[in-house]
């Protein structure tokens, strides 16, 4: 899935899966500016729309462990 929001370009093709929550559908992303957002599925949920929601770094660093499956190393999606 593909959006463009306030400028910034979130793409799910090309972006680096962070991790996820299997449970609500979600998936954390980085894009390669550095730019971090949360991608809710639609599956199985017939009245919600795939939707992306950005966030900030700070929000990112708070859910990283919320997000546990396939999760990438802190180090690697923080850089610290």
């Amino acid at each position: 899935m593909k959006r463009i929001i306030d400028g910034h370009t979130y793409d799910t093709r090309i972006s680096v899966l962070i991790g996820e929550r299997q449970e609500r559908g979600s998936f954390m992303y980085k894009t390669d500016d550095g730019d971090f957002y949360i991608y809710h599925s639609s599956e199985g949920k017939t009245e919600q729309l795939p939707r992306i929601n950005p966030i900030s770094r700070s929000v990112a660093i708070r859910r990283h462990f919320r997000y546990s499956i396939n999760q990438m190393a802190f180090e690697d999606a923080f850089g610290q």
